[in-house]
């Protein structure tokens, strides 16, 4: 590629000069060694870096605007970078946009004014309030960066402190120099569970679609598995509770699996939160049939301890982002279920849950609420939740078949005699 078009870098340049293509910031995720276990084997961790990109051949380069984004958070989890270089990007490709409006030559150029003017664009396309505090956050410690590299004047970029109330204690932290317009939405919220008459309603719709999650969705009503810790599971990382998982499972979450090594993925949704063993509940005969209609509907019939628990049609791991896909597709047959029931209490709640967002992440929520109207105290609850080592979790798997029971007798009283039937 000629080094005509190639962007400028340098220590005082951090942005692209006399454009004669068109160039966007992109985010990308990187893996590195950061330490090393007891044996000399490498402990692999994702970081992300920023990009310039040339949209018309497709090439890529770091920029060195990445070291923003690995000084402040490399220590942090990957979601977090990932956020703040999503911001930075966003807002480089906006200065790029409106280079010509602003008549920006150099980042040197930059000050407070189009920050403020970024950040109410995001108000200006509906932004929910805490989003753009998100993002005005980030653009605060990037305009600090900036200064303290010397590259903008810290005379035009003047930061002012103020005290703050935070858990509890007085701070004093940076005061916002941009002078930003919220956005308040209260026509839509999130909702974090669903109503207890439709767990089973939403599982069996799951099941009934023979869907290739639909074993992820009974471990994240039932376990409270995270989306991300559903996608890195192996068939080895199950084991199961009774004889065929009629008892549930206890699933291996102690180490991230980088089971789709072919992909360049920021999506954060494919790691897991927190390393421990994790008890997913029975519920009657229900965990064995999902578990042996997942097994012999979507794997194959000799498949190695080592693969994918979760695989999509090609066989490769399922990630994050597919697993909302077919998450959504359960979600919107038994929306579908709702509007077309006879009962009219089920028609108006379609229409509730319809207006409200809410993914995957709701099975967490609902795993909660069972356990914390079922179990006798705390102690109970922080098992099933999850624990590091597998030795701890092994005494208390005589009180999973009590809350069992517990959870079991609830919803039979929730049901009545509509409880739905698995064939």
């Amino acid at each position: 590629m000629s080094m005509q078009n190639v962007p400028e870098q340098n220590k005082n340049v951090l942005y692209v000069k006399k454009l004669q293509r068109k160039y966007k910031f992109v985010v990308r995720s990187v893996w590195g060694q950061y330490a090393a276990e007891s044996d000399g084997s490498s402990i692999s961790k994702q970081y992300v870096v920023l990009k310039i990109k040339d949209i018309e051949t497709e090439s890529e380069i770091i920029h060195p605007i990445t070291d923003f984004v690995l000084s402040n958070w490399k220590h942090r989890s990957f979601n977090t970078m990932k956020a703040s270089a999503f911001t930075v990007a966003m807002f480089m490709n906006f200065l790029l946009e409106n280079k010509n409006y602003y008549n920006l030559d150099n980042i040197s150029q930059l000050d407070f004014e189009h920050g403020t003017a970024f950040l109410n664009e995001l108000t200006y396309k509906k932004t929910p309030k805490q989003t753009v505090k998100k993002h005005e956050s980030v653009l605060i410690s990037f305009f600090k960066y900036l200064v303290e590299k010397e590259i903008i004047d810290e005379n035009k970029c003047e930061f002012k402190e103020k005290t703050a109330s935070i858990h509890s204690s007085v701070e004093i932290i940076m005061k916002s120099p941009f002078k930003v317009e919220y956005f308040n939405n209260s026509t839509s919220y999130s909702i974090h569970q669903l109503p207890d008459e439709y767990i089973l309603r939403f599982l069996e719709v799951a099941y009934q679609l023979n869907s290739c999650i639909a074993l992820g969705i009974y471990m994240q009503f039932f376990g409270g598995v995270r989306t991300g810790e559903v996608c890195n599971l192996r068939v080895k990382d199950l084991q199961l509770l009774g004889s065929y998982g009629e008892n549930g499972f206890i699933l291996n979450l102690n180490q991230d699996r980088h089971l789709r090594d072919d992909l360049n993925n920021t999506a954060g949704s494919d790691y897991i939160k927190s390393k421990r063993w994790q008890i997913v509940l029975g519920f009657k005969n229900w965990s064995r049939l999902f578990f042996e209609k997942h097994m012999s509907s979507h794997l194959p019939k000799h498949v190695s301890g080592g693969s994918p628990l979760f695989i999509n049609r090609d066989g490769l791991g399922l990630t994050g982002s597919s697993y909302y896909y077919h998450f959504n597709k359960v979600k919107a047959e038994f929306l579908k279920t709702l509007r077309e029931s006879t009962i009219a209490k089920d028609r108006l709640n379609a229409i509730t849950l319809e207006a409200s967002k809410w993914s995957s992440h709701l099975g967490r929520g609902v795993f909660s609420n069972l356990l914390a109207e079922e179990a006798d105290n705390l102690y109970d609850v922080s098992i099933p939740r999850g624990d590091k080592s597998f030795n701890s979790v092994k005494p208390y798997l005589a009180n999973t078949g009590r809350i069992k029971k517990k959870i079991e007798n609830k919803i039979s009283e929730i049901y009545k005699n509509d409880q739905p039937f698995l064939e």
